[in-house]
């Protein structure tokens, strides 16, 4: 037997360390308890991440040869306790994966302390780490797919436009999500790596209120001054604001070694800038004293402090001077003429333009858009040549939904930028490209600006995003692969997952997981609480455990609401909102639908806004409440196409016409969903499947099962190899099981019906619509009574979540069970009771069905006599009107149900006539393939044939 030793002291994963020297293995630094040979498995894995390391393999190395055992028994039993110990689960893992008929793979980042011999290392890194530093190894690459129509998961995490950063006083939003490409043969030269310096803030000693905003004013300009030349990488405004709301430090002592690393690490930052500022002397004098320290993130030391003493009307020149002395102190050169009359040129023209950027810029910053725009705005008419002031004035405007101001301020932006920097002059070009909803344009700014600076993990995020948003997701993968050969700690980044699962999610549900779950346990680690909150979120969306309340929404939700993020804090409503009404509660969705949609409101966010309407139109439909579910959906239809956001505008436009279908208008549904199913293949992150199954249920309406079973069945061979929705995929399965009982191959659809109410039973969701479906299939079985038990429970989950539009098709296909048993009076009432849970006016293919069933039930109910054969012709002449109606439409399963109604009462007022109608029915739904109409109306021919009951006549 060969000792599996590892040639590192420590592994860490997640919250866990395996000790080799001690053979301990630990979480959050308490020893768990593992026997000697689930641990010698455990380190396998771990020396070799993101391989397969075969079944064959553990035996050799955890056996010795010539022992005698039921290895295949005693190996499950070993990875059984190793997973108990770690905490994973076999059927969603974190750590261990089972690769069948091959062996396992560890898939989590895996951490490497003390390295003795040649570092561990993913087979794509191309950048080693020195003897002794910790080393990340990223999960395997995992092929991809794509994401699904009609229900709008997307969190604002995933969806929500990005803001730029355009120098001094830069406010950027980071947005991660992040890649998984087979790299192994490729070998990237190291990145060069420029300092990275973040400036924490300024302290206002003096305490008064009006020079609050001279803090930000400090730390934006010393951040510019620093930026010139392009020798350092600075760390964004907005990130260091965020790390302090969500992990405060001292504003007014000298930072200690575990605050500095800790805070370093958060911000991927070598070198801290903090001090302090206070006016001196007496008022009218206007002086400013700035002092400022700079200390080594890693080992906490100061290297230097100054101190300025300046005119406060002259902020710059003490800021430039300290900066040039921070140049020295750090190697660097300073500034030559052109690089500081660049950086001048940014600057505002007078203190009041500075301070109301300023201002707009902390409101910015804490999410208050409103109150941003307005002191934007105040900036630029104190300097109407203040390009900086301008762009962030048109990037609250988009996030407000005021495009064409958005356009015209970002325009008038970009005219000013002539002076500034290459840099500046470049993402405010971008900022006007992504104000003119043109990601492609913008891309190729931040391609260039990577190009430039590829050591910079933020335009390498934005670049992925913006690749994603213009429809190139191979190449978003491809920066991704790029971000991934940075040294560490920037390929380490939490982001760089979150930004990798968020272009994966239509793609690979199962790599989308695990990269969010590597994204959470890297941001927990790193002290990042936002992005934490981030990677929670993502979880919550993906809901891999269809819970009805993951805890991820409500962890992500309250980090985000204490920190003032109400636009992030409103998509975690949204998503609490869809696990209920996917889990079948929609009444207790509706509530958090209308919380989120408020703050999105509050928040100016209109792709948010989009993303509640659609989904809360979902659960007015279910209610009945079809013209205002349709009325908000294309209310969200313009949110999206304002955006650009193609993938969810071809989600609202299958879902119109799937109303427009409810209305008779199959020729609009039918030019609608081709459309829609175009846009989602188009945009890179959507699903076509939904509009291709519901294109096939209208087909089928058409009397049309052939194409319908075309147009059905790759969707259910590409939800099953998706595997991500099994909400979709119980639909596909129903759809298909339709076209499957039309064409009279019932033990078909049964199994299909079957298999539906499984997978919705597995995903926690409602089963009702799926009973409803194998009760419709046991009256055209002719097995009426089979059909009432299954159809009355379908219609108490119904009654109880108040969906009146599922319960009129619930009564409906009782009114028919009840019929077909001879139970008339129960009928009747059924179909009364249907009749009334909503205004069927406007819905023909729901009204006409009844109206037919009603007529069945009068026919059924005529006595031998003149006053029953009236009763028959009254209800003939109604069904005639169906029939003529439903064929002017093209509801052609309606009309041969109506002509085959006709028919029956036909035979009994005049067989011959009958006879004749039935026998020309026969021959043209045989003709069209609708067997099961053909077979109906034979058996209604035959001598003392029973009349059968009606087959279900629409979705």
């Amino acid at each position: 037997m060969e000792p599996a030793v590892s040639s590192a002291q420590a592994f860490k994963f997640g919250l866990f360390e395996a000790d080799v020297a001690r053979n301990t293995l630990t979480r959050n630094g308490v020893r768990v308890k593992i026997q000697d040979q689930p641990f010698r498995a455990l380190l396998l894995l771990l020396e070799r991440p993101a391989e397969i390391i075969t079944r064959e393999e553990l035996r050799q190395k955890l056996w010795p040869e010539g022992t005698y055992v039921d290895f295949d028994g005693s190996l499950n039993v070993i990875l059984k306790k190793l997973r108990a110990a770690i905490d994973d689960d076999s059927d969603n893992p974190r750590f261990v994966e089972t690769v069948p008929r091959r062996g396992y793979r560890f898939i989590a980042p895996v951490s490497v302390t003390g390295v003795k011999a040649q570092p561990i290392a993913p087979s794509n890194a191309a950048v080693q780490s020195p003897a002794g530093a910790e080393k990340a190894v990223l999960p395997p690459s995992v092929p991809a797919k794509q994401r699904p129509l009609h229900l709008i998961y997307m969190s604002s995490t995933l969806v929500l436009l990005v803001g730029f950063g355009v120098g001094w006083l830069a406010w950027q939003r980071k947005h991660p999500t992040g890649m998984a490409l087979d790299r192994s043969s490729q070998v990237t030269a190291p990145v060069p790596l420029r300092k990275s310096v973040a400036v924490l803030g300024f302290h206002n000693v003096s305490g008064q209120a009006n020079d609050a905003w001279l803090a930000t004013a400090f730390s934006e300009m010393l951040s510019t001054e620093l930026a010139g030349g392009e020798k350092l990488r600075l760390v964004s405004g907005e990130d260091v604001a965020n790390l302090r709301l969500s992990s405060p430090w001292s504003q007014i002592d000298t930072l200690d070694q575990e605050t500095t690393g800790r805070v370093g690490t958060a911000l991927n930052s070598d070198l801290l800038v903090l001090g302090s500022y206070t006016t001196i002397g007496r008022p009218e004098r206007g002086q400013m004293r700035l002092d400022v320290r700079l200390q080594d993130a890693r080992t906490g030391e100061i290297l230097t402090e100054i101190a300025e003493i300046g005119s406060s009307e002259d902020l710059f020149h003490i800021v430039s001077r300290i900066g040039g002395k921070l140049r020295d102190c750090l190697g660097v050169p300073r500034l030559d003429d052109p690089d500081e009359t660049s950086v001048l040129a940014s600057l505002p023209a007078n203190p009041e333009a500075a301070r109301f950027y300023s201002l707009g810029l902390v409101k910015l910053r804490e999410y208050d858009y409103l109150a941003a725009r307005g002191l934007f705005e105040q900036a630029t008419k104190a300097d109407p040549k203040f390009p900086l002031a301008f762009s962030m004035l048109s990037r609250a405007d988009i996030w407000l939904g005021h495009d064409d101001q958005a356009k015209a301020e970002a325009k008038r932006g970009l005219d000013l930028a002539g002076r500034l920097s290459r840099v500046q002059r470049m993402e405010i070009e971008a900022s006007y490209y992504h104000a003119n909803s043109n990601r492609a344009k913008a891309a190729d700014i931040y391609r260039a600006l990577f190009n430039l600076f590829p050591d910079s993990l933020d335009y390498g995020l934005q670049l992925a995003k913006l690749e994603l948003e213009s429809y190139h997701p191979d190449e978003a993968l491809e920066t991704i692969h790029q971000l991934r050969q940075l040294p560490p700690p920037a390929r380490d980044d939490p982001g760089i997952d979150l930004r990798e699962g968020g272009i994966l999610v239509p793609r690979d549900p199962a790599a989308t997981d695990r990269l969010w779950h590597s994204a959470a346990a890297k941001a927990a680690a790193q002290g990042k609480k936002l992005v934490y909150a981030r990677a929670e979120e993502s979880l919550c969306y993906t809901n891999r455990q269809h819970l009805q309340s993951p805890p991820e929404c409500r962890e992500a939700y309250e980090i985000y609401l204490a920190a003032g993020n109400r636009v992030e804090a409103g998509s975690c409503l949204q998503l609490m909102a869809e696990a209920n009404r996917l889990t079948g509660h929609g009444q207790e969705a509706i509530p958090l639908y209308e919380q989120a949609l408020r703050m999105s409101k509050e928040a100016g966010s209109r792709e948010m806004i989009g993303v509640t309407l659609n989904n809360l139109s979902l659960v007015l439909e279910n209610e009945g409440q079809w013209g205002r579910a349709e009325q908000t959906y294309r209310e969200a239809k313009q949110d999206f196409e304002a955006m650009n956001d193609w993938a969810n505008t071809s989600e609202a436009i299958a879902n119109i016409a799937d109303l427009e279908v409810l209305r008779g208008h199959l020729r609009i549904a039918a030019d609608m969903y081709p459309k829609a199913w175009e846009l989602a293949v188009s945009s890179g992150r959507g699903r076509p499947e939904s509009a291709h199954f519901q294109y096939a249920s209208l087909l089928l309406m058409q009397g049309d099962p052939g194409r319908a079973r075309l147009e059905v069945e790759p969707q259910v061979a590409s939800l099953r190899a998706y595997g991500g929705d099994p909400w979709q995929l119980a639909t596909a399965l129903s759809v298909l099981g339709d076209v499957q009982k039309a064409e009279a191959n019932l033990d078909a659809a049964r199994e299909n019906y079957q298999q539906a109410l499984e997978i919705l039973r597995k995903a926690n969701s409602s089963v009702a619509k799926a009973q409803i479906s194998l009760a419709e299939l046991s009256i055209a079985e002719g097995h009426p009574d089979a059909a009432e038990p299954l159809l009355r429970q379908a219609i108490a989950e119904f009654e109880k979540d108040k969906s009146a539009g599922d319960e009129v098709d619930g009564y409906a296909s009782l009114g028919r069970a009840l019929l077909g048993q001879g139970k008339v009076a129960d009928a009747r009432d059924a179909i009364a009771h249907a009749f009334k849970l909503a205004d069927l006016h406007d819905f023909p293919v729901l009204n006409l069905p009844l109206q037919l069933l009603q007529a069945r039930v009068t026919a059924a109910a005529a006595k031998p006599g003149i006053a029953g054969r009236h009763d028959l012709m009254a209800a003939s002449q109604t069904i005639r009107a169906v029939s003529q109606k439903s064929q002017q439409l093209g509801l052609y399963n309606i009309h041969y149900e109506a002509r085959l109604a006709q028919g029956e009462i036909e035979m009994i007022l005049n067989h011959a006539s009958g006879r004749v109608q039935l026998t020309s029915l026969v021959s043209e739904t045989r003709d069209r393939g609708l067997e099961l109409f053909a077979r109906r109306a034979e058996q209604s021919i035959a001598p003392a044939g029973p009349v059968v009951p009606a087959n279900k006549a629409a979705q």
